[in-house]
C-alpha cells in the first residue's frame, strides 16, 4: 500500500485528535503503531502479507486500523518498562 492512500484510510478511520497512525514495512507484512504523541502509550499491530493477500490490502488494512482505533478509543496500553509498545498480529485465517 502506498502512503498516501495510507494516510487518506487512517483519515478516513477518524483516530482520536491525540492518536498518531503511523505505518512501517516489516519483513512479510507491515507494522501499524498507533500512539500518543508525546510516546507514553501505544499499540503496534503486524498486518501480515498473508492477511492483505487473504483479505484484499485496501480491506485488511481498513481492517487493522479499526482495530487501532478500538485500542486508541478504550485507551492505548501504556509503554512497557523497556519502551517497547504492546504488539498484536493480524495474520490470514
Amino acid at each position: 500500500m502506498d502512503f498516501e492512500t495510507f494516510d487518506h484510510q487512517v483519515e478516513l478511520a477518524a483516530f482520536p485528535p491525540d492518536v498518531q497512525v503511523s505505518a512501517h514495512p516489516e519483513g512479510a507484512g507491515w507494522k501499524l503503531r498507533a500512539a500518543n504523541p508525546d510516546g507514553s502509550a501505544g499499540l503496534e499491530l503486524l498486518l501480515t502479507d498473508g492477511a492483505a493477500d487473504m483479505y484484499g490490502e485496501g480491506p485488511a488494512f481498513s481492517a487493522a486500523l479499526a482495530h487501532l482505533k478500538q485500542a486508541a478509543v478504550a485507551g492505548l496500553p501504556a509503554v512497557q518498562p523497556d519502551g517497547t509498545l504492546e504488539s498484536v498480529v493480524f495474520v490470514r485465517d
